[in-house]
């Protein structure tokens, strides 16, 4: 009983380390093919390019890419990278999507990672890593480095207004630019 217990624990650990490392290989895979001639589409979207002062904000400029693909009339999104600068904080993000099974209806992938590093008007930069599988977080970690250490922590589920963007904002932003 003791072994079955110890095995189905280890189990338990590899799956979803078995999980996130499909999702790494994914992410690779499509980082890599980013600019082939004939692989994915770009809309680039830019706010505040001629960087006017915002009230209340200041200086914000902000830029999001959405890279997507295409077939039988239908379009999905599959990595969103954005990048925003505020008068104090700067923050980075990405977030990555499945393909969709077929046969396509209009579908979306479903949400398999996010990733936001930011820097206050500290300088500290803080990273922050999630994983997903059906809808639900697999893993989650995070990292603040300062000058003389780096604390690492378990970061929860991103809420809607925690940074610049989420993936069900940036999902329903491509969806009002391409349908």
């Amino acid at each position: 009983m003791k072994t079955l217990f110890a095995l189905m624990l280890v189990i338990s650990f590899v799956v979803p380390a078995d999980e996130i490392d499909d999702i790494k290989n994914y992410y690779n895979e499509v980082k890599e093919h980013l600019y082939d001639e004939y692989g994915l589409y770009r809309t680039s979207v830019s706010i505040n390019t001629e960087d006017g002062i915002y009230p209340a904000v200041g200086h914000y400029q902000e830029e999001i890419t959405f890279y997507w693909d295409s077939e039988g009339g239908y379009s999905w999104i599959v990595l969103v990278i954005w990048s925003a600068e505020f008068s104090v904080h700067r923050e980075y993000g990405e977030v990555l999507f499945s393909e969709p099974e077929e046969p396509w209806e209009g579908d979306t992938g479903e949400l398999l990672f996010e990733f936001v590093s930011f820097h206050n008007s500290d300088g500290i930069p803080t990273e922050s890593r999630w994983w997903y599988t059906g809808g639900e977080l697999l893993q989650s970690s995070g990292q603040t480095t300062y000058p003389s250490e780096v604390i690492e922590f378990t970061p929860d589920i991103p809420g809607e207004y925690d940074y610049a963007h989420n993936a069900a904002e940036l999902l329903a932003m491509f969806n009002s630019i391409h349908f």
